[in-house]
């Protein structure tokens, strides 16, 4: 099986977080994790894990999701939080102490050491919104500096889902002068199967790519999230597949267009005569916990080996075809068995992934390779 991971996730550790990267060390200001302190878990959560939360250095907003059946809001009147912050960072209110969630966000400002930098978290809760599996793309806005656009759902009630994230934020690091059409995953209404579809390219990331011997970017689009922090640690751990789930996957279906770039190259940037470029599509769900009970995400190294995974849909052969959008219907292949009360407890995760080059893991792939999506449904038992 391959490796797959985006060669956009290793530009991310070149990336900033809300501190400016060329300060030094002690001028960083943020909250890396998040922790729900509290005897009475069992009653908010379904899982333990749900009472963690991982926060991307690109987001200020902590949602945590509480059980669908949740009803004593008494609860959250006096409910303490652990943050883990940057090393000599101050936080207020204080870390630890009681706050009142009940009908209401909480504000929390992270001080840098050195007193001059900080930065607002919101920390809010609410019910679990179950993920949109019938996805048209249809929902997408340019993020707060209109450098490129994210993608959401939205719920029957009409809140937003964001469960869509992209390699974007990545290459606005590797080509900060892009304009927002000329990023790896963009929307597209060109000649759709309906309403607005996604265009995934694989881009050249210029100097900076040559300079890093990471020169091309596949586009991307997958639930999950993509956390620039980690990178700078980690690569691996910049791209995490899958949110929870409660449903028993059937069948993955859609529609793509998929055209490779002219010459395939190495991550050295030497063109290999007679290699053409593939995209990736497919759809996993997994057990988002371990025989521990420890959480468990998958990244790129590992989403499609993991022991963890419990069932798979993954289009073979794509089509290379740019004139038609060719069809796709796959049945899930269970590797292991689906058991309802691990779903009713939201113990799965779903990830839905695509990119425009197979190879993003090694920095492999033809510039101008092109991937189109429109109309994807993961259809579920009822």
């Amino acid at each position: 099986m391959k490796k797959i991971f985006f060669g956009l996730s290793l530009f991310a550790a070149f990336s900033v977080s809300s501190c400016i990267q060329d300060e030094p060390s002690n001028s960083e200001c943020d909250i890396e994790q998040a922790r729900v302190e509290s005897p009475d878990l069992d009653i908010l959560f379904f899982n333990p894990n749900d009472a963690v939360k991982d926060v991307p250095s690109s987001k200020t907003s902590i949602v945590f999701y509480v059980r669908e059946d949740f009803t004593d809001s008494t609860l959250l009147e006096t409910l303490p939080l652990r943050f883990k912050i940057t090393p000599g960072a101050t936080i207020t209110p204080a870390n630890g102490s009681p706050q009142n969630f009940r009908d209401r966000e909480v504000t929390y400002t992270v001080t840098s050491e050195d007193k001059i930098w900080n930065r607002t978290y919101r920390v809010r809760f609410i019910h679990t919104i179950p993920l949109k599996t019938d996805l048209g793309f249809e929902n997408f806005l340019p993020e707060k500096h209109n450098r490129f656009n994210e993608w959401f759902e939205v719920s029957e009630a009409g809140n937003a889902i964001n469960q869509w994230a992209t390699g974007n934020p990545g290459f606005a690091i590797s080509k900060s002068s892009a304009t927002p059409e000329e990023y790896p995953t963009i929307p597209w209404t060109e000649n759709t199967v309906q309403g607005n579809a996604v265009k995934l390219e694989t881009r050249n990331t210029g100097s900076f790519g040559v300079m890093v011997n990471m020169r091309i970017a596949a586009g991307n689009l997958f639930i999950g999230t993509f956390d620039v922090a980690n990178a700078l640690k980690d690569p691996m751990v910049a791209t995490r597949f899958g949110l929870p789930f409660n449903k028993k996957p059937l069948r993955f279906e859609g529609y793509y267009k998929f055209r490779p770039g002219e010459k395939f190259q190495n991550r050295k940037g030497t063109i290999i005569e007679g290699r053409v470029d593939e995209p990736d599509l497919y759809a996993v769900l997994y057990k988002n916990t371990d025989e521990n009970g420890q959480p468990v995400t998958l990244k790129g190294d590992d989403v499609l080996t993991h022991p963890n995974i419990v069932a798979l849909a993954r289009v073979p052969n794509p089509v290379h075809d740019f004139d038609n959008w060719t069809f796709f219907n796959l049945d899930f292949d269970y590797q292991q068995p689906f058991d309802r009360t691990v779903a009713d407890t939201y113990g799965y995760n779903l990830a839905v992934v695509f990119t425009s080059s197979i190879e993003g893991a090694s920095f492999e792939g033809a510039v101008g390779s092109t991937l189109l999506i429109d109309e994807v449904r993961v259809i579920c038992e009822e």
